[in-house]
């Protein structure tokens, strides 16, 4: 699990975000409020669950900006700060980030693949390791070849 670096509250109807306190001693200071009721003017009339579904939706949103960088807690509130205005200003923009970092694997993994299928000496040991079911015998063959010609390289470059 992620570690924490920022923390939520909630006092009536206003949002409030600041850096998650380093332990139970240390008081939780916000440095960002978000009062819902200029998106939701009707906040106040709502029941607990409309309540707790719009703060759950708005923190996510609040949140998702910039979810895929590894940022700390300034950067972080800041890019609340940055969303909170745009949609105060009614504006919708930005897709959902997948925090999970899953996008990123995905595109990682991606590459990968991509790379297996350059003949080169990396590709074939990807290729090997990665994905054995669709290495040929000819697959094996440039990589022997390839790796006698990175041995003979090196042994050049040691002498």
């Amino acid at each position: 699990m992620a570690k924490r670096v920022v923390k939520w509250t909630l006092d009536g109807n206003v949002l409030k975000l600041g850096k998650q306190p380093i332990d139970d001693k240390t008081p939780f200071v916000p440095e960002a409020e978000f009062d819902l009721a200029v998106i939701y003017p009707n906040i106040a009339e709502m029941s607990d669950v409309q309540k707790n579904l719009i703060v759950y939706g708005t923190k996510q949103k609040l949140m998702d900006v910039g979810a895929g960088e590894k940022a700390d807690a300034d950067a972080k509130i800041k890019n609340a700060k940055d969303k909170w205005a745009e949609l105060a200003d009614g504006k919708w923009t930005g897709e959902r980030t997948n925090a999970t970092g899953a996008a990123e694997n995905k595109r990682i993994v991606a590459g990968v693949k991509e790379a297996s299928k350059i003949v080169s000496l990396e590709g074939l040991i990807l290729k090997k390791n990665l994905f054995p079911a669709t290495f040929t015998e000819e697959d094996e063959n440039k990589l022997q070849e390839f790796l006698r010609e990175a041995v003979r390289l090196a042994n050049k470059k040691n002498k």
